[in-house]
């Protein structure tokens, strides 16, 4: 084993003109199988040629970078949609005055509500009162005349008086009925209305709720696209740059084997983009999602975010 790694040792570092330490003109030379090797290689044994040499790719790449007509992407819109909901928001709640808004809230259940009308309250009052009339005619009245005539007092004033007593007390009872009609019907009507105007001012709490969902939805909505056309923009430039260099790369690998037999090889220098762009659009997504699950809690919107961003970068 030594006398072969010896013997692998001086026909690696064979010089032409003379053995160990090189000949008289200095020229290294290599074992006759490394240049057959590294001949075939080359130019498969002198039958392959080079059809663009460096200076013409270099040529064609001059003036035509990529970064040269590239602009980052411009959240001028989504900043001007950004500000308009918010406004809105912002202009909803500046609007809100709590006795104008009850008011009109119960002036609108008051005109919507199809209550009980006076028409009708009339209508039921002559009814009442024609069945007191018939009541008094039928039976009421003959009875007392009847008992007056028993007694022979159909002529006093005592008959007089007591046909009014009756026909006063019909009166009474009928005004009495429209009056707890009336009384009945404004309660029921009032209470109607403040139910109606609780309903309202429910729904009109609920919509300032979905308006601050909506807001909150679109901002977040928003930042990952800013996020996520920014990291569009930045693939397509390594894109487009990788595609440029990617001719001229070639050369470095052809410098590579030309000085592989002299161990002289280089690594290329390939550009990557960072992870930490796709974890600021991961932070946003996390945070969104946080803050969705939170109902706005600023700890859980952090907690997503750092959830996010650490999932980015584990990609």
């Amino acid at each position: 084993m030594k006398a072969f790694s010896l013997e692998f040792g001086f026909q690696l570092l064979y010089f032409k003109g003379g053995s160990g330490g090189g000949g008289s003109s200095g020229d290294v030379d290599y074992p006759d199988y490394m240049k057959t090797w590294h001949g075939q290689m080359l130019d498969h044994a002198g039958a392959d040629t080079p059809t663009s040499s460096l200076t013409d790719v270099m040529n064609a790449a001059l003036g035509s970078s990529p970064f040269a007509a590239a602009v980052a992407y411009d959240p001028d819109a989504d900043i001007t949609a950004l500000e308009a909901v918010i406004a809105g928001f912002d202009t909803i709640i500046a609007g809100i005055d709590e006795p104008v808004d009850w008011a009109a809230l119960f002036t609108q259940a008051e005109t919507s509500i199809d209550g009980v009308s006076d028409a009708d309250i009339t209508a039921d009052v002559a009814a009442f009162a024609a069945e007191q009339d018939d009541q008094l005619t039928a039976v009421t009245l003959p009875r007392f005349e009847a008992g007056m005539r028993d007694i022979n007092a159909v002529v006093s004033s005592a008959f007089v008086i007591g046909r009014s007593n009756i026909e006063g007390f019909r009166d009474r009872d009928v005004a009495r009925h429209s009056s707890k009609l009336r009384l009945a019907v404004v309660s029921d009507r009032q209470r109607l209305y403040l139910e109606g105007t609780s309903q309202m001012l429910r729904l009109l709490i609920a919509r300032y709720t979905w308006e601050e969902s909506y807001m909150r939805t679109v901002i977040e909505g928003k930042r990952i696209k800013i996020v996520a056309k920014k990291e569009e923009t930045d693939v397509n430039l390594d894109i487009d740059e990788s595609d440029a260099l990617w001719d001229i790369e070639l050369f470095q690998h052809g410098g590579n084997l030309l000085a592989s037999i002299g161990s002289g090889v280089v690594s290329a220098d390939r550009r990557r983009r960072s992870a930490l762009t796709s974890a600021i659009g991961g932070a946003l997504s996390g945070a969104a999602a946080g803050a969705m699950m939170s109902g706005g809690n600023p700890w859980m919107a952090l907690g997503g975010a750092v959830l996010g961003a650490g999932a980015s970068l584990l990609e």
